[in-house]
């Protein structure tokens, strides 16, 4: 039967329909690019109040802000763009740690601010900065955060926007802060997030600025992904205790010994801090090395730390001195990240996403020449340093007993009150969290989370510092290596493994094993995993999606190459029975059954899938986002959510698309793209859909040329949908 399309529009709230005054469907990619921002006006309601918190700040003795008043603005700020105006609720405060992030313009202040939007996005952030310009060396701060991304590195959207706050103009240095947006748009899964604790740093308590580093070690700053569940809260313990043993280490060596330690949180792939040590080097960005500017990501899937860059106090244009250079470059950076650098503005790519973050372009094509042969050039001398050097490794991150009697011996001379946390022992609903070694206290996860984010316990200063212990012994799992890939495993997961066929076999004997392939060329192999079908009771299922090693999958690929590989799968009670990261491929097949949950889930990657087969899944078949999806022919059959979802700026195209049995057919959500040659739906609720979700996105676009199915179209107001019957 021939279908006529009943197009349904759910509209948002009154509310969040007047935030803009557009359909933000109708400009994904410009509402991604800083250029469409003409201005940004910020009101403060209490215009009076916030005045006299400025003259306070001003006038208060202390040579840093006095944190007492960072006070919080209610605000609405308006972002005016090429093809309308978006208002949005927010809260503000006074950013930065010293008084130069305050300023005058036209004889009034301005001051840098923290912006947290409640509703809506500015460029996929909800939470970010508005700096004045010359406290992060204004342009050099954007070029800086570009080239890091470019090399690989978490770096921060950064640019210039002409701001109006209570009717003063500015220009200020629009930069995201390192929240959960941040990771995403650097493809990141969520996960934690650390950085140094500054709260020792400046006046505590009558001392003077400084005066107490080697006490302030590392503190969480996402807690609430702490107290999501089980598994977030293993993983953020685990990465806890091996980032204060790595500051507890570098604490000790540094004040006994004087500048001749660095901190390198992992215990392997140092590589990465090493490069990124160098690229800040030939930046003369060594300020965001110092302990207490540094950020964390704590990558689960390979269990190791990434840098995230801030405030560097980048200056490109001058000369090259190197400051620490021993101690953060035991040995030279790595041949290939050299290469890397080496190349970047051989093509427009970079000068035109550097220009489309400035104003006055026109002015800036001269520093950005300059500056990035200035980079090379550092970087080319501290390449022939390395070489200069026996490769050595970093210290490890393991702090030996004598790191921790030291820190207490300092603490007892400064006379310091705060509670060592020496043990947390985490439980299925309450913690054990041990105190010096000594007295046990049974606490919830909330109080655990203050105390690894706010060094708070008892309302008094209480601070994780673990007895010196190994890394987590990993009992249930087992490693294999396929040429450059490293294959970890559930132990008594079976494994088969043909070099001479390229064929690769796991099986299951029971339902929960998994496997993770890390890196590596797969293309040409055929892998099938045979996995064990389980009924799990509602009470039984984990409270999270993914375990304590931060997987979803039973069977998981991970910056891998799989140019036209095979991939089989059936069974397991995994969250997905196949997740794709960040990988890529070219004529990749694909065939999932019986799936427990998601069938197929790809986050971050670019496949070409010529056929796609997928049949009998406990929620989505195919779910996709933050990448790049082609497929020529996919059928998919009984899927009990959606058959194929794409969110969170994902770009999906498909020829022929069949779907039978499901609840909706296709599912297109957060400034995604969606393009189908022709869809037949049949058995389903709802035919397709088009909707933003998340707070930091849009609304979607999905456009059908041949389009048969009886059922209803959801398209939200933020939205929109273009398709035509057979």
């Amino acid at each position: 039967m021939k279908r006529l399309v009943a197009l349904f529009f759910f509209l948002l709230s009154s509310e969040a329909r007047a935030a803009c005054s557009f359909s933000t469907g109708d400009y994904i990619d410009e509402m991604s690019n800083p250029s469409q921002i003409m201005r940004m006006n910020v009101e403060v309601p209490k215009s009076s109040k916030y005045a006299r918190n400025i003259y306070k700040i001003v006038s208060s003795r202390t040579e840093n802000i006095p944190p007492k008043l960072k006070k919080k603005f209610k605000a609405i700020v308006s972002v005016h763009y090429s093809f309308g105006v978006c208002d949005y609720a927010a809260v503000i405060r006074q950013n930065g740690d010293w008084k130069d992030h305050i300023g005058v313009s036209d004889g009034q202040f301005i001051r840098s601010l923290d912006v947290k939007l409640k509703d809506g996005n500015i460029v996929n952030a909800v939470r970010f900065k508005l700096l004045i310009p010359e406290t992060r060396f204004g342009q050099n701060e954007v070029l800086a955060s570009l080239i890091l991304r470019k090399l690989g590195f978490i770096s921060p959207e950064t640019f210039e926007v002409q701001t109006t706050v209570n009717g003063i103009n500015a220009v200020m240095l629009f930069q995201e802060r390192s929240e959960k947006e941040l990771l995403e748009r650097n493809l990141r899964r969520e996960g934690p997030i650390f950085e140094g604790d500054e709260s020792l740093i400046w006046s505590y308590e009558g001392f003077e600025n400084f005066e107490l580093e080697p006490l302030a070690l590392a503190r969480l700053t996402n807690d609430n992904w702490f107290k999501k569940g089980a598994s977030s809260r293993a993983i953020v313990l685990q990465a806890a205790a091996e980032l204060q043993q790595a500051y507890l280490k570098y604490a000790h060596t540094r004040h006994t010994k004087g500048d001749k330690y660095a901190i390198f949180p992992n215990t392997e792939k140092d590589d990465l801090f090493i490069n990124y040590h160098a690229a800040l080097l030939a930046m003369r960005a060594a300020h965001a090395l110092r302990p207490h500017n540094r950020k964390y990501y704590y990558n689960a899937l390979d269990s190791s730390f990434e840098p995230i860059y801030y405030d560097g106090n980048v200056e490109f244009g001058s000369t090259s001195r190197f400051e620490e250079i021993e101690s953060l470059l035991p040995y030279g950076p790595t041949p290939g990240f050299v290469n890397k650098a080496l190349s970047l503005g051989q093509d427009d790519d970079l000068a035109q996403a550097f220009l489309q973050r400035m104003l006055k372009k026109e002015q800036k094509e001269r520093f950005f020449n300059t500056s990035l042969q200035q980079f090379k050039d550092n970087l080319r001398a501290i390449e022939t340093y390395g070489k200069s050097r026996s490769k050595q490794a970093p210290p490890q991150a393991q702090a030996p007993a004598l790191d921790e009697a030291w820190y207490e011996d300092f603490q007892k001379n400064k006379k310091v009150t705060q509670k060592r946390i020496s043990k947390i022992t985490l439980g299925d609903v309450t913690h054990v969290v041990e105190v010096n070694g000594a007295s046990r206290h049974n606490v919830s996860s909330k109080v655990v989370a203050k105390i690894l984010a706010k060094n708070q316990w008892q309302k008094e200063r209480a601070v994780y510092v673990p007895t010196p212990q190994t890394a987590r012994v990993d009992g249930d799992v087992r490693h294999v290596t396929i040429g450059a890939s490293v294959v970890k495993m559930s132990k008594g997961l079976a494994i088969e493994i043909d070099r001479a066929a390229k064929q690769l076999t796991f099986t299951q004997s029971n339902p929960f094993q998994w496997a993770l392939i890390s890196g590596g060329d797969f293309s040409g192999w055929n892998v099938v995993f045979d996995g064990l079908s389980a009924v799990i009771e509602e009470a039984d299922k984990p409270e999270q999606r993914f375990n304590s090693y931060g997987l979803t999958g039973c069977l998981t690929l991970y910056q891998s190459l799989l140019h036209k590989a095979s991939f089989s799968v059936s069974g397991g009670a995994c969250e997905d029975s196949l997740n794709i990261v960040s990988s890529t491929g070219e004529g990749v097949s694909l065939v999932v059954k019986d799936a427990y949950a998601d069938a197929v889930d790809s986050d971050f990657s670019v496949l070409s899938i010529p056929r796609l087969e997928i049949k009998n899944a406990g929620n989505d078949c195919f779910d996709v986002s933050g990448g790049d999806y082609f497929v020529d022919v996919a059928v998919l059959e009984t899927c009990q959510d959606k058959a194929i979802s794409v969110g969170e700026k994902s770009k999906f195209l498909a020829k022929q698309v069949f779907v039978r049995q499901a609840n909706i057919g296709v599912s297109a959500k957060d400034m995604s793209k969606v393009k189908i040659s022709k869809l037949e739906v049949a058995d389903v609720v709802i035919c397709a859909e088009a909707k933003r979700k998340k707070q930091e996105f849009g609304g979607a676009e999905m456009r059908v040329d041949a389009f048969t199915c009886s059922s209803p179209v959801d398209v939200d107001a933020e939205s929109k949908f273009s398709g035509g019957a057979l």
